[in-house]
């Protein structure tokens, strides 16, 4: 390694910075994710439904499921349903039984749930110092980035409208094990009418891969927003970091992960389909609060001059989830 010259008729390289202006780049930071389930539910028809009223009402039918239709003799008989009586190859002048669909008459309601946050930065701050940044723009960005990682945390675990906590029973799996093939095919057979997307952790994403490589099977890929991702029977797997980890009763740090021993912890799989038009899962969010190019989804308001001086801006976001049918998402816990 060179030694610096310290001859004295020559400018330091240290006091010569005092004439350069350092390049600077905006802030990072390290807790934003791709959060890929909010844009593909986005890029999904109707998967966004804007809500009036502060509530989405899911009305269903009484009689969801159908028995399995059986044969009586050579013909098929009509599916057999309380109320819903279908006719068919009769002849002519046979009576035709009524029918009607009751609706269930305790439907359930979701309610949006408000993600809010204050911003406040100083008059002097936002003058003195934006000459290569907009201090404000730049403390919005941070919080809406802050507001949209809850978003998706919010979608996965809140204790009313979380998908994790409204997984029919017949369609969660519980107990297992590690991710393999198998458990992903279990449930596409629940999930099998018309299924958008596989969501799961990184770790168990890894350990799907092991899984396959054991079995000497090589997985899909799909290309979707011009990234590359992980598909098992054509059907994308999405990683997200909200479908927690847990070992001990508790959700496993992100930076404590590396130092975990493999097959200690557990998570969830979820499979789903997607879109109101297709029975699904659908994103909620309130009718007028479509926020901007910027920051889709926030509103972003000015509240006032406080009298010392100091600038606050209300950001601020309604959400919530929907499951329209239980036949849209099923659920497998995991061993990682």
């Amino acid at each position: 390694m060179a030694k610096a010259d310290t001859r004295p008729e020559l400018l330091r390289a240290d006091n010569a910075r005092v004439l350069s202006n350092t390049q600077k780049s905006r802030p990072f930071w390290g807790g934003r994710s791709p959060k890929w389930i909010c844009r593909v539910i986005q890029s999904i028809e109707s998967g966004c439904i804007p809500i009036t009223g502060g509530a989405y009402q899911i009305n269903q039918v009484n009689q969801p499921f159908l028995p399995i239709q059986v044969s009586h003799g050579s013909s098929p008989t009509s599916l057999p349903a309380r109320d819903l009586r279908i006719s068919n190859s009769h002849h002519e002048g046979t009576a035709l039984d009524g029918s009607f669909a009751d609706y269930d008459p305790n439907p359930r309601v979701v309610e949006l749930a408000t993600i809010q946050s204050v911003v406040q930065i100083h008059a002097r701050v936002g003058a003195l110092f934006s000459d290569r940044f907009d201090q404000v723009e730049q403390q919005l960005t941070i919080a809406a980035d802050y507001m949209y990682e809850t978003k998706e945390n919010l979608i996965f675990n809140h204790p009313d409208y979380g998908l994790l906590n409204n997984v029919a029973p017949k369609l969660r799996i519980g107990a297992a094990g590690a991710p393999t093939p198998d458990v992903l095919d279990d449930l596409m057979s629940r999930v099998w009418k018309m299924p958008d997307v596989f969501v799961m952790h990184p770790e168990a994403l890894d350990a799907f891969h092991r899984e396959c490589n054991a079995r000497g099977l090589v997985p899909e890929s799909v290309q979707m927003f011009g990234f590359s991702f992980t598909a098992w029977r054509g059907l994308p797997i999405l990683p997200t970091n909200k479908l927690h980890l847990v070992a001990g009763g508790r959700a496993v740090k992100e930076g404590a992960m590396g130092d975990r021993k493999p097959g200690t912890a557990t998570s969830n799989v979820l499979l789903m389909r997607i879109g109101e038009q297709k029975q699904g899962v659908v994103s909620l969010f309130a009718a007028g609060s479509e926020g901007s190019d910027r920051f889709p989804f926030i509103n972003v308001d000015f509240m006032s001059h406080s009298d010392e001086a100091v600038s606050s801006y209300l950001m601020t976001m309604y959400a919530a989830m929907a499951v329209c049918t239980p036949g849209a998402l099923a659920c497998a816990e995991v061993t990682v």
